[in-house]
């Protein structure tokens, strides 16, 4: 080539390498302008296709959540909820006086086995006479 070019005019030249190299600049845009063209369209198709899942998945909750409160709503309606509710009010009612006798209780409850053993033998039920009663009369 450099033979080729030695032959030229310089101007001959000139126009030779500015014609190469706008090739190559050409080239190099067609390979650029595809590639990001392709990056886009694949980005904006991977876009394009998680806002349809995200879509279809909202439709989805928002129908579940209907025939929940439609449920819920029929269940609050029914016989057999109120009864329910009347049931778990009274069984509160009956562990909050269980509670109350409970703390009464309480008192009695801290005290072990020896100790109480020794407050029954102090007890005059168990005395006779002052002495202590044997179990065989």
């Amino acid at each position: 080539m450099t033979t080729y070019l030695g032959c030229l005019k310089p101007p001959d030249v000139q126009i030779l390498l500015v014609s190469a190299w706008s090739d190559v600049i050409q080239r190099k845009f067609t390979i650029t302008k595809a590639l990001l063209f392709k990056a886009d369209r694949s980005s904006f198709d991977r876009f394009r296709q998680q806002i349809y899942k995200l879509e279809l998945e909202q439709k989805r909750l928002e129908e579940d959540a209907f025939v929940y409160n439609w449920l819920q709503q029929q269940l609050k309606l029914s016989p057999a909820y109120k009864k329910m509710l009347e049931i778990g009010a009274c069984m509160e009612m009956k562990a909050k006086s269980h509670e109350m006798t409970e703390s009464t209780d309480a008192e009695f409850t801290d005290i072990s086995f020896e100790e109480l053993l020794a407050q029954e033998k102090k007890d005059s039920f168990w005395q006779k006479n002052g002495k202590p009663r044997s179990c065989t009369g």
